[in-house]
């Protein structure tokens, strides 16, 4: 790696601001339903963070690109901590949109991260570096939503209590440990990073940035569709509390962190990463289909398996290939596109999921998002060079 050192601190500021997301979200649902919101308004909750990080990714990264990485940062960080505050305070259904609204407004800031992964390393070792913030996502859902299950105990405030802490840990770390990789004087004065309709209109015609962007939103549709619903059907089909969801999601970070520190160097090595990427989706389709198929609560661990596997080589891939094509004064606003195409899948697919969930039963839920895999699988293998 060109810049080791920077690598660790992005990857720890990730992780721990991936810590308090994944105390929250697989509580979303049961704090959602003690409001008595139904499937479809559930859905439509967990997309709502997502509308407006869509809208807010590619101009916080275009921000990054002008005025440098440390300042937007810090800026969406506390927009993150405010709306998680306000999650705990919230005492009715409203409120809980609105926390969620804040803390979307403001969550471009793995674009941001992603950048600055761009800035420190070069295009043979991207996609490992990319590989640490799926890292570091891993590990904030291995002790997030076993943290969140826990004090989910005491009540549904307490988690959003303690990821607030933790988000401003998050803010002290990047202002005291994090080094500036713009030089903001000259980003400042280079037409190439201001925001316009006429460069984002440009980005999105280049090749094979269109083309992935188009597949990263297929794949989140799908894994939203599963995830929005996940924790539904565990309770339906075996009677699962939120603590026992808790603990099946940090088994999901646990893989995703070994697949993505040992396993993806391992096959960069070895394969190129357009085949990864094909190859991880057919786990993807794997890992989707096999969930409605578990007859027994252990088999759900076979299940699961398979999804951190082709999540965590997909993504990083995806990531590493679309930063590739751009000059390194668009890095934040190339990967700010793919992340709000990332969020336009989250928003899909959790109204989509909950609408089917609801409409033509659990099971259902898993064979569609599997099927939506398998069709992007085929139409990326034709679209591919």
């Amino acid at each position: 790696m060109k810049n080791n050192k920077s690598l660790m601190t992005i990857f720890l500021i990730v992780f721990i601001d991936l810590l308090g997301f994944g105390i929250i979200l697989p509580l979303l649902p049961y704090i959602a339903e003690k409001y008595l919101a139904s499937p479809l308004q559930i859905g439509i909750l967990s997309a709502t963070y997502s509308l407006f990080q869509l809208i807010s990714s590619p101009i916080l990264g275009r921000l990054s690109d002008r005025y440098g990485r440390k300042k937007i940062l810090i800026i969406s960080q506390i927009g993150s901590a405010f709306g998680y505050l306000l999650l705990g305070l919230a005492h009715s259904l409203p409120l809980l949109f609105l926390s969620r609204i804040i803390d979307g407004v403001t969550g471009g800031n793995i674009s941001i991260a992603q950048a600055y992964i761009a800035d420190v390393t070069t295009k043979k070792n991207r996609a490992r570096g990319m590989g640490l913030i799926g890292a570091a996502f891993g590990l904030g859902f291995i002790f997030g939503p076993a943290i969140g299950g826990a004090l989910s105990k005491i009540s549904y405030s307490a988690p959003a209590y303690f990821a607030t802490g933790v988000s401003l840990i998050t803010i002290l770390a990047t202002i005291f440990f994090l080094k500036e990789t713009i030089d903001e004087k000259k980003a400042s004065t280079s037409p190439r990073t201001k925001f316009s309709f006429h460069e984002f209109k440009r980005v999105m015609k280049l090749y094979p940035i269109g083309l992935l962007i188009i597949v990263f939103l297929m794949l989140n549709i799908a894994f939203s569709v599963q995830q929005g619903t996940f924790a539904l059907w565990t309770q339906k089909t075996f009677n699962f509390d939120a603590s026992q969801n808790g603990w099946l999601f940090a088994y999901v970070g646990i893989l995703a962190v070994v697949f993505q520190m040992k396993l993806l160097p391992f096959v960069i090595k070895r394969f190129h990463e357009k085949n990864i990427l094909l190859i991880s989706l057919i786990f993807m389709a794997i890992g989707l289909i096999l969930i409605p198929l578990a007859k027994h609560p252990n088999f759900l661990f076979v299940s699961l398996f398979f999804l951190p596997l082709g999540n965590g080589l997909a993504n990083p891939t995806i990531q590493a290939l679309a930063s590739e094509n751009v000059p390194a004064e668009e890095y934040g606003e190339t990967l700010g596109i793919l992340q709000s195409a990332g969020s336009m899948g989250r928003i899909i697919g959790p109204i989509l999921g909950g609408e089917i969930f609801q409409s033509l039963g659990k099971d259902t839920v898993f064979y569609f998002a599997g099927f939506l895999i398998i069709s992007t699988l085929i139409y990326l293998k034709v679209r591919l060079k």
